[in-house]
């Protein structure tokens, strides 16, 4: 098995050790971020099939999760280990990885567009005077002494970056970034995984939901250790221009007003948590709109006289109160289907007249008459998430968040637009 992780391994596994090796695979990784000295781990080893198990397995909590701050702790983790590994390569092993990828792609009936470049790269990386060219100690990220020849389209970071020269619309590829290039479609297989799954079937299967729910307990352990991810009361504001309109929405209505009805106060508590909003922070964040005097708002609540109460609710909504339950933020079905005609919030594609949504949308990005049009007719269509997606490829000016519709959420919103091009340049 590659450790490219194209393919899950299939077979039975005890409930108990599935559960096991994610545990010490969240520890393993949690130690490469943090760059502590490795530490030989069993569950880990390269090319095992408890390797690749707890790969896809983080993979499945990723997407069933719906929490940016895991997704982000793992696409960055992951890309460290598959970093570490391929620049500790022999000539020998790259040869071998190379021809395991080769052999895993042949397999596969359907591949997405990315693969067709890793053939390419992996056909060279098989060449024994290449491989030891590649490996050498002396090997530089200027050398140019090989190179390949792909579609620009496949490697747009470096284009960006002027490290590749264009010729027809092809990008050549010095061996000098090759193990960068490696990195990026690394990444690039394993955000369209987590993009474009639809795992929704195994929400009703019990043993999958109870490891789900105990991984769950460990993440935000691991994530804090880490310092990946925080969100504070005063770069909210810097932030919002990534949020769904969804949430931007609640984000200005309560910056106008100082108050939000009960439900709507709940969901943005709830995506600000999950975006990397620590609980001192949430607490110092509603102090100070709740402080305010409500303008033109008939909430008589106020920080003063309910500061207990909100605390509270705070603490509890973090899972450090009442039932400990660590309540996670709702997803664009649920917005979609509440009540909103009593309240501030809902979906701007379903819940907001043409005008409305798009002063909404206006407020991050200005939208042209082809796509207004394009939006509205979907919103016609009663199509709202499609809408959101189609927003969304617009504020990003990519295409990367295709087919992401199946496990779509506010907080998968803001992963995709804070994060994209962001971990693009990470790679190297």
């Amino acid at each position: 098995m590659s450790f490219f992780y194209l393919s899950p391994v299939k077979g039975d596994m005890p409930v108990h050790l599935l559960e096991t090796i994610v545990i010490k695979r969240l520890e393993y990784l949690r130690a490469i971020l943090r760059q502590d000295s490795a530490v030989y781990c069993e569950y880990v080893l390269e090319g095992s099939i408890y390797d690749n198990v707890g790969h896809f397995m983080l993979c499945v909590v990723s997407i069933l999760g719906e929490y940016s701050g895991v997704t982000h702790f793992f696409l960055k983790a992951e890309l460290e280990l598959f970093k570490k590994r391929i620049s500790s390569l022999s000539p020998y092993d790259m040869r071998s990885f190379a021809k395991k990828l080769l052999r895993t792609i042949r397999k596969h009936e359907n591949t997405p567009p990315f693969i067709e470049p890793l053939q390419v790269l992996c056909r060279h990386l098989m060449l024994k005077d290449i491989a030891q060219h590649i490996c050498s100690s002396t090997h530089s990220n200027d050398c140019a002494f090989h190179s390949i020849s792909i579609h620009f389209k496949h490697c747009l970071p470096f284009v960006a970056r002027r490290s590749v020269e264009l010729d027809n619309g092809l990008a050549i590829l010095p061996c000098g970034v090759w193990k960068q290039y490696l990195m990026h479609l690394f990444t690039t297989n394993l955000r369209n995984r987590i993009n474009k799954s639809n795992l929704s079937g195994l929400k009703s299967d019990p043993r999958v939901m109870e490891i789900l729910m105990k991984i769950k307990h460990e993440l935000p352990i691991v994530i804090m250790n880490t310092g990946e991810h925080k969100l504070t009361s005063q770069t909210v504001d810097v932030s919002s221009r990534y949020f769904p309109p969804c949430m931007l929405n609640l984000h200005q209505y309560l910056r106008k007003k100082h108050r939000l009805s009960h439900s709507q106060r709940f969901y943005y508590s709830l995506f600000l948590k999950d975006i990397g909003m620590s609980v001192g922070e949430a607490i110092d964040f509603w102090r100070t709109e709740y402080q305010q005097s409500p303008n033109s708002h008939s909430c008589c609540h106020n920080w003063q006289k309910d500061e207990k109460k909100f605390v509270y609710g705070i603490r509890h909504m973090y899972g450090l109160e009442g039932g400990r339950k660590n309540y996670t933020s709702v997803n664009c079905q649920r917005i979609q289907n509440s009540d909103t005609s009593c309240s501030e919030g809902g979906c701007p594609f379903k819940s907001f007249d043409n005008q409305k949504m798009i002063q909404v949308l206006n407020s991050q990005t200005k939208m042209t008459n082809t796509m207004m049009s394009q939006i509205c007719e979907l919103k016609r269509k009663h199509q709202y998430t499609s809408a959101c997606v189609l927003y969304l490829q617009k504020c990003l000016e990519s295409s990367d968040c295709d087919n992401v519709s199946f496990n779509f959420t506010p907080v998968k919103y803001y992963m995709l637009a804070s994060k994209s091009k962001s971990m693009e340049f990470e790679e190297s």
